[in-house]
């Protein structure tokens, strides 16, 4: 990716579901979106021939960054025509849960940054010159990017922002504050390797450590078990703890049933009830 001149790493420019131009308005905001799937360019491409959506750039889980509609042109992605004709509409590929990995969430961070330089937005903001595709439309788009993983993609994007805007277009990677700390990804296989304990005792740890303990517990009941979407296996057993799966063989078969790992989730209840 050209960060400085919004080169792409692939143009892959859709001939339909589109307006040219922007009648008249001026882009003053980025809206992101997350795919609900794991899609590339080449697949946002094909689904977008059929179904009468777009945005300009999607984001791989790679961190591949592809352009399918022009700037200067209006996509249709905000569920708002006065929205769509003033922004910039970016997708981000996601994991189970609504998750976007950490190449992604960089890489889609980085190119916010770039475009609120390129166009003069200022500091990328929260709700300022940045929002989610949710403040337009009743929709769960962008996932987690509305929630528990907010704060990594602002703090990124502002990092890069800084950084290019003091002349360093593409550094190796935006300063954190913390040169020794960790990605959630090597700190899943230290949960999964037991260096950070179990229950709320791991919770208290990973959050004091200054690390995300949703995304992180998700990556480990991934790695583990296979994550159910929406829900990590912690969740549900606080669920269980709470009366809502039943007793015993009946919880069993209600757990199993609905597609979750009764045994692992047995054993999270166990530590959580000590």
């Amino acid at each position: 990716m050209d960060w400085k001149n919004l080169n792409a790493d692939v143009n892959k420019i859709l001939n339909t579901h589109y307006t040219s131009g922007r009648s008249g308005r001026k882009i003053n905001k980025i809206i992101i979106h997350y795919n609900a799937g794991d899609l590339t360019v080449e697949g946002c491409y094909s689904v977008w021939q059929n179904r009468p959506a777009s945005a300009h750039y999607q984001v791989e889980s790679s961190g591949r960054i592809g352009q399918l509609v022009w700037d200067s042109d209006t996509a249709w992605h905000a569920s708002n025509w006065e929205a769509n004709c003033s922004s910039i509409g970016i997708e981000h590929a996601n994991k189970e849960g609504g998750y976007i990995s950490e190449a992604c969430l960089d890489a889609g961070a980085h190119l916010v940054a770039a475009l609120c330089k390129y166009y003069g937005l200022g500091r990328p903001q929260w709700k300022v010159n940045v929002f989610p595709h949710n403040h337009f439309a009743a929709t769960s788009c962008p996932g987690r990017l509305q929630d528990e993983q907010r704060d990594a993609y602002m703090q990124k994007a502002q990092q890069w922002y800084d950084q290019m805007m003091n002349g360093a277009e593409s550094p190796s990677t935006p300063s954190t504050g913390n040169s020794n700390k960790k990605s959630s990804e090597e700190v899943a296989r230290e949960v999964v390797a037991g260096k950070w304990g179990n229950g709320a005792d791991r919770k208290n740890r990973l959050t004091s450590a200054g690390y995300n303990y949703d995304v992180v517990q998700a990556k480990v009941d991934e790695k583990l078990y296979g994550s159910k979407p929406g829900k990590s296996n912690e969740a549900i057993a606080k669920e269980v703890i709470a009366g809502n799966w039943g007793n015993g063989a009946d919880r069993k078969a209600r757990l199993t049933a609905a597609g979750y790992n009764y045994d692992a989730i047995q054993s999270i209840v166990n530590s959580l009830c000590k």
